[in-house]
């Protein structure tokens, strides 16, 4: 059985990270989980894992 997997991932070069299109993308295609790298700080939701552009070198996907 294949099992539909698909993680996402949106790159973001500043600290405004409110564009909804990575929201839509996961809502589309059910993605189990959303990553965001970006200028901010590492922080943890529901649906989405911002992940520090410093820290991305160590993190695991």
């Amino acid at each position: 059985m294949w099992i539909k997997s698909i993680r996402s991932l949106e790159v973001k070069a500043e600290t405004n990270v409110r564009a909804k299109s990575l929201r839509q993308f996961v809502a589309d295609n059910q993605s189990p989980k959303a990553f965001r790298i970006s200028m901010n700080d590492y922080k943890k939701e529901e649906w989405v894992t911002n992940v520090p552009l410093y820290a991305v070198d160590g993190f695991v996907f």
